[in-house]
C-alpha cells in the first residue's frame, strides 16, 4: 500500500510540474487617434506635417508592439516599432490614414493584431472623403455552409466626417477584385442579399461616394460557400 501511495505522490509532483505553454499575447484595445474621426491633436512639425501620438492599452503576455499607418491615398505605409504603448509619429496633414498595432514575444511565433482603424489628419481642406467602408457580415475569410435558401446577406457599415455619404456601389463577383455593380434598394442601403452556389468563392467591395463627388473604395472582401 505505501508503494502505491509513493508512486500517486510522484505522479502528482510531476504534474504539478509541468509548466504550461506559452501563450500569444492577448487582444489589444487601440486608444487614440479615435475611430473616424479628425485628429487636430498633436505638435506640428512644419506647415504641412503634424506629429501624431498614437496610444493603446497593453496586452497581456505581449513583449512589443509594431504600429502599421497607411495613407489611404496613396497606400504609402509606415511602420515603428517600440516596446511601449505609445509612439509619436510625424504624418501628412490633410490625409486619410489607416492604423493597426501588432503585439508579439519572444516565446511564440504568434502574434495578435489589434482591429483596423481610420482617422483624418486634419488640415485645411473643407471637404472630407469617406472612409473605407467595413465589412460587417460575412467577415472576409469566411466559410459558409451552403444556405438552404442559396443566399447569403452582405452587410457593411460606412462612415464620413462630414457625414455627407451619398450613396454605396456594391461590386461582386467570382473574381478579385470585383468589377459588377449590384443593385441596391436605396442609394445608402447597407445590405444585399446574394444568390450563391455551393463550391464558390465570391470577392465583395463597397464603394462609398459622399455628396461632393469624393469616393472612397473599401478593401476587397471574401467569402467561400462550403
Amino acid at each position: 500500500m505505501k508503494k502505491y501511495f509513493l508512486i500517486g505522490c510522484f505522479a502528482v509532483f510531476l504534474a504539478c510540474g509541468k509548466e504550461a505553454p506559452p501563450s500569444p499575447p492577448g487582444p489589444i484595445s487601440l486608444v487614440f487617434p479615435t475611430q473616424n474621426l479628425d485628429c487636430a491633436q498633436g505638435s506640428l512639425v512644419n506647415e504641412v506635417t503634424r506629429r501624431i501620438p498614437f496610444e493603446w492599452r497593453e496586452a497581456t503576455e505581449s513583449e512589443s508592439y509594431r504600429l502599421e499607418i497607411i495613407q489611404l491615398s496613396s497606400g504609402q505605409k509606415t511602420t515603428q516599432n517600440t516596446l511601449l504603448t505609445s509612439i509619436e509619429v510625424p504624418l501628412r496633414m490633410g490625409e486619410a490614414y489607416s492604423w493597426q498595432v501588432i503585439a508579439s514575444n519572444t516565446k511564440v511565433l504568434e502574434t495578435t493584431p489589434s482591429a483596423l482603424w481610420y482617422f483624418f489628419n486634419a488640415g485645411s481642406e473643407t471637404t472630407h472623403a469617406p472612409f473605407p467602408a467595413t465589412a460587417l457580415t460575412p467577415l472576409s475569410g469566411a466559410q459558409i455552409t451552403m444556405p438552404a435558401e442559396g443566399q447569403v446577406s452582405l452587410r457593411w457599415s460606412g462612415s464620413d466626417i462630414d457625414n455627407d455619404i451619398a450613396s454605396y456601389t456594391l461590386l461582386l463577383d467570382n473574381q478579385s477584385p470585383p468589377s459588377t455593380s449590384r443593385s441596391l434598394n436605396g442609394a445608402t442601403a447597407t445590405q444585399f442579399t446574394a444568390n450563391v452556389v455551393q463550391g464558390a468563392t465570391y470577392y465583395w467591395q463597397v464603394v462609398t461616394t459622399d455628396l461632393s463627388g469624393n469616393s472612397t473604395p473599401s478593401a476587397v472582401f471574401d467569402f467561400k460557400i462550403d
